[in-house]
C-alpha cells in the first residue's frame, strides 16, 4: 500500500493506493489535548466532511473546557463500562437484564471506536441479532445500547452530532393473548404439583394473581398475608404499589412450600443454593412442567394472560383487570375487551331491578 498526503494540509486527508488497485482516503484529526483520531473512507469528500465535523466538535469542547483526552479513542466497550458503573444505572431495578444485554454489544462490537460507530454498524449488528431471535427481543438489545449511547452523549463522551439513528427498531407483531384451555389448565396444575412444591406455588401464584415474573421472583414473605389472603406488590414495572387477592389454592400452595420446600426468612422463591431465584432458574423448572403438560406455543408470561382472561370470562370489568395486573394504561388492558363485551357489569342486576319497577 502506498500512502501520500493530499495537496492541501487543511484537508486532513491522506490518499492511499491499495494493493488491489483501489484508492481510499484516510482522514486524520489532531486537536490537542485529544488523542489523534482517524477513519478510512472510499471518497475524499466523505473523509473531508468527517474530519471537518470532528475537528469542529473537538475544538468546541476544548474551548469550553469540556471533554477528555481519550474522547477520540473511546470504544463501545469503554463506554459500556462507564455506563454500567454509573450509580444511577446500577440503581435501576432492571440492571441485571441491562448488563446482560450490553454484554452482547461488548462481545461483538466492543473494539469499535465511538467516533466510527454509526447506523451501518448498527444495522449489521441488528441483522446478526435477528438470527434466532424474535423482533421484540432484538429491540430490547437495541434499546439497551441506545440507553448507553444517550447516557454517553449526556456525559460528553459521545459527540452531540452523533445522535442515535431513527427507524432502527424492528416492527413487532401485535401482542397475542394466549391462555390455557380447561384441559391445558388441568394438565399444568397436575404437572406442577408432581414436579415440586416450588413450581406448584409459582404456577398457582402466577395464575391466581397475574403478577409479572419479575414481581413474583422478588416476593418476600412479609409481602404475603396468608390469613387475609392478600399479596402486596411493592415494586412493579410501573413503580406502583398494589394489593391483590390471593386465591385459596395459591394460599395452600404457599403454606406447603414454606412447610416442605427450601425457604429463607425473606425471599419466597429460592434456588437450589438457597439464594433468590432468577428468571433462568424459573425457566429451567418451567420447561419441565410445560413439556410434561404437553403445552405447545406457551410461555410463562402467558400464565399472566390466563389470569386476566379467566377474570374477564368470570365477569370482571376492564378496570378491575387492569388493577390486578398493574397496568398503567387502560389501553394495555383493552386487549381483553372482547372477553367482557356484552357481559353484565357490577350494578347490572340493580339496574334491571330499577327498570322493572322493583325498588
Amino acid at each position: 500500500m502506498v500512502t501520500r498526503k493530499s495537496k492541501s494540509k487543511r484537508d486532513r486527508v491522506w490518499e492511499r493506493h491499495n494493493s488491489d488497485g483501489t484508492t481510499s482516503y484516510l482522514a486524520v484529526v489532531r486537536i490537542r489535548p485529544f488523542k489523534p483520531a482517524s477513519k478510512a473512507f472510499s471518497t475524499r469528500l466523505e473523509a473531508k466532511r468527517w474530519a471537518d465535523d470532528l475537528a469542529r466538535e473537538l475544538t468546541t469542547k476544548r474551548d469550553q473546557g469540556e471533554g477528555r483526552k481519550d474522547l477520540t479513542t473511546l470504544t463501545i466497550k469503554g463506554l459500556a463500562e462507564e455506563f454500567l458503573a454509573d450509580p444511577e444505572t446500577k440503581a435501576l431495578k432492571y440492571f441485571a437484564d441491562l448488563e446482560r444485554l450490553i454484554a452482547w454489544w461488548v462481545n461483538h462490537c466492543g473494539g469499535e471506536k465511538i467516533l466510527g460507530f454509526g447506523v451501518l454498524k448498527l444495522r449489521e449488528a441488528r441483522e446478526l441479532l435477528r438470527n434466532g431471535r424474535e423482533p421484540a427481543t432484538v429491540n430490547r438489545y437495541l434499546s439497551a445500547l441506545r440507553s448507553c449511547w444517550n447516557w454517553g452523549r449526556a456525559a460528553g463522551l459521545v459527540p452531540q452530532e452523533k445522535a442515535w439513528p431513527t427507524r432502527l427498531l424492528l416492527t413487532e407483531p401485535r401482542e397475542r393473548v394466549r391462555f390455557l384451555s380447561d384441559a391445558e389448565l388441568a394438565a399444568v396444575l397436575a404437572a406442577a404439583e408432581k414436579h415440586s412444591p416450588w413450581m406448584n406455588a409459582a404456577v398457582l401464584v402466577s395464575l391466581g394473581t397475574g403478577i409479572r415474573q419479575s414481581e413474583m421472583l422478588r416476593l418476600e414473605w412479609k409481602d404475603i398475608d396468608l390469613e387475609k389472603r392478600t399479596l402486596t406488590v411493592l415494586v412493579s414495572k410501573n413503580t406502583r404499589r398494589r394489593l391483590v387477592h390471593l386465591p385459596a389454592p395459591a394460599v395452600i400452595a404457599l403454606k406447603t412450600l414454606r412447610r416442605e420446600g427450601l425457604v429463607g426468612p425473606r425471599c419466597v422463591f429460592l434456588n437450589d443454593a438457597g439464594e433468590p431465584a432468577d428468571k433462568f432458574h424459573l425457566a429451567f423448572r418451567w420447561r419441565k412442567v410445560r413439556d410434561a403438560a404437553g403445552l405447545v406455543d406457551f410461555k410463562w408470561h402467558d400464565l399472566r394472560h390466563t389470569c386476566a382472561s379467566y377474570l374477564a370470562q368470570a365477569g370482571a370489568s376492564l378496570p378491575e383487570i387492569g388493577h390486578v395486573l398493574g397496568h398503567a394504561s387502560a389501553a394495555v388492558t383493552h386487549r381483553y375487551a372482547h372477553l367482557v363485551a356484552g357481559k353484565p357489569v357490577t350494578g347490572s342486576a340493580a339496574l334491571a331491578e330499577k327498570l322493572s319497577g322493583k325498588l
